[in-house]
């Protein structure tokens, strides 16, 4: 057991495959419901046999795994990402089936419980992606990994610009360090290939929604929302009936007792609100980033707290809500990130100050 896990090294890329796989298994569960819900709940198979997505999840995983044994290029962990996070998808869909003794798919906690298993794994990431680094050891390592694709015809520039930088985070006194090299420089880069359409398509909504988020108008416009936000989210502590995108109900399932959760869902709801007005007070003092901070923190505790009790409540109907939520982050995130971008820029000067500034040559 211990040379199985003695001196275990990580990939240079493993968050961005791991990321691949939480989209590729909320992606899944998201399609099932709904294709569920539009043709209402069928079930496949008959004369006493049903067909569990358990089965299709399980099919799907050991695809991946058998990607991940056979090939050796580079598509194949991308590859096994997506498939496994689709299987895994498909098997945590069936979570309400194997946690109520009457095996029911519509417990409506199952919901709440998925949605939560998703968040502690996207938290895990982020924690991994912040402690992501190489030694030289694991620099080297892979850095070598690379060499495979200079035999398949898949180095390309970015995988040489890659090695390269890998090489000179490695011990220079290792002699392997110094073969690598030659065995890199030796090897044919293959032409880059031209993007494909949905990259492309990719880059212009990128382009168009950085655009967006440079508008005078665009700040005053996530404001607005944000407020509109915290005032539905008052009325639904206010037991008015309103979810903030949320509370609709599916019809299937026996009701939660609200009780306890419904208490939790609206103290974590009033947090919010609490820190959205307090935010408030900072923009109106002029202190924007002060604002934003506490801002993203209003919309951090509706996501991690008060939309796992939405959903327990809702089940998938409160993805109209998450979705919200996670639209405001990341705009009230784009908002904050120019503000320390024109706060701390060289103390204070722009690029225009610093060459007004600056002695004119003799």
């Amino acid at each position: 057991m211990n040379r199985l896990i003695n001196n275990p090294v990580r990939r240079y890329d493993f968050v961005q495959k791991l990321e691949w796989f939480l989209m590729a298994a909320v992606t899944m569960i998201l399609v099932i419901r709904t294709q569920l819900w539009l043709t209402h709940y069928p079930q496949l198979g008959g004369g006493g046999l049903h067909i569990a997505h358990l089965l299709y999840g399980g099919l799907f995983m050991v695809i991946a795994i058998w990607v991940g044994q056979i090939y050796l290029n580079r598509w194949s962990r991308t590859a096994m990402a997506i498939v496994g996070g689709i299987g895994f998808g498909f098997f945590i869909d069936e979570l309400g089936k194997f946690i109520t003794s009457d095996n029911n798919y519509f417990f409506k906690p199952a919901a709440g419980l998925i949605y939560l298993i998703f968040i502690i794994m996207f938290l895990i990431i982020r924690e991994l992606s912040r402690r992501q680094t190489l030694n030289p050891e694991s620099a080297l390592a892979n850095a070598l990994s690379i060499l495979p694709m200079t035999a398949v015809g898949e180095y390309r520039r970015d995988e040489a610009v890659r090695a390269e930088r890998l090489l000179d985070m490695a011990d220079q006194s290792d002699p392997m360090v110094a073969k690598a090299r030659e065995m890199f420089r030796a090897a044919t880069v293959a032409p880059s290939r031209s993007p494909s359409r949905f990259t492309r398509f990719a880059v212009r909504v990128h382009d168009w929604i950085t655009g967006l988020t440079t508008r005078p108008r665009f700040e005053r416009g996530v404001i607005w929302i944000l407020m509109i936000w915290g005032f539905l989210s008052l009325l639904s502590v206010l037991a008015l009936d309103i979810n903030v995108g949320g509370g609709l109900q599916d019809g299937n399932g026996p009701d939660v007792d609200q009780g306890v959760m419904g208490w939790l869902e609206s103290l974590s709801a009033l947090v919010s609100v609490g820190l959205v007005i307090y935010g408030a007070f900072a923009m109106a003092r002029g202190n924007h980033r002060k604002a934003y901070v506490y801002f993203i923190r209003a919309l951090l505790v509706s996501i991690l707290v008060t939309r796992v009790f939405v959903f327990i409540e809702s089940q998938f109907a409160a993805v109209f809500g998450l979705a919200l939520d996670l639209i405001l982050f990341a705009a009230v995130s784009e908002l904050a990130s120019q503000e320390d971008d024109r706060e701390f820029r060289f103390a204070g000067l722009g690029a225009s100050d610093l060459t007004e500034a600056a002695p004119e040559k003799p």
